[in-house]
Formats: C-alpha cells, sequence, structure tokens
C-alpha cells in the first residue's frame, strides 16, 4: 500500500481539501502504478516554523514499492515523481518551492501490506 503523509500550515476549506486530497490519491495510483483503493494518504494541518517564518510550509512523506519498469532507472523515477507532486502541492497552497520537503522511502515488496482487491 503506497503511503503518503503530509503535513503543512496551510489551512484549507473542507471542499479544496477533500479535492486535493482526490487529485494527490489519483496522481499517486497513476505515479505508483497502484489500483485506487490501495493508496493511502494522510494531511495533517500543522504549526510550522521554517527560517524564521510561518509563511506556507509542507512536508510530505512517501512510502512506495517502486514501479518495476523503473528498476534499473530510480533516480529517473524520483526526479518525475518528485516534480509531480511539487506541482500539485504548489496548485493547492502556492507555496514557495524551497519551503516543501519531500521524504521518500522506497519499500521492499517483501515488507509491505499487500492489496488484495
Amino acid at each position: 500500500m503506497p503511503i503518503c503523509q503530509m503535513k503543512t500550515n496551510f489551512r484549507m476549506t473542507q471542499d479544496t481539501r477533500k479535492a486535493f486530497l482526490d487529485e494527490t490519491a489519483k496522481e499517486l495510483s497513476e505515479i505508483l502504478k497502484k489500483p485506487l483503493p490501495a493508496v493511502m494518504l494522510m494531511l495533517d494541518d500543522a504549526h510550522m516554523y521554517m527560517n524564521q517564518s510561518e509563511d506556507t510550509v509542507f512536508f510530505a512523506e512517501f512510502r512506495y514499492i517502486l514501479p518495476e519498469e523503473y528498476r534499473n532507472a530510480k533516480s529517473v523515477f524520483l526526479k518525475e515523481f518528485a516534480d509531480r507532486m511539487l506541482t500539485l502541492f504548489q496548485k493547492y497552497t502556492h507555496v514557495d518551492p524551497y519551503r516543501i520537503y519531500m521524504q521518500f522511502t522506497e519499500m521492499n515488496r517483501e515488507g509491505a501490506w499487500r492489496y488484495t482487491g
């Protein structure tokens, strides 16, 4: 199961939050080649402070299994993954790209939960 845990100090309306989560889930499903019901998202409002400022900050942690077709091109995969997520985060929060931190953790198949749907 791909998991994305996000934290931000940007306040979204309920409708914007829903649209953001829907689009993020679909994007991750496509990037990671996993069925949409297998994608888990968490989005927390957090008090965040960076560079002596409370301007909008965004943190995202991704846990995933590398799609088979990228086995020999992991750096290409990670660049595309990061670029697509950056675009999405900026679309909804208008956050400065220098105030976004993303962490990518590749899981092995044996240690990951398996979606059986």
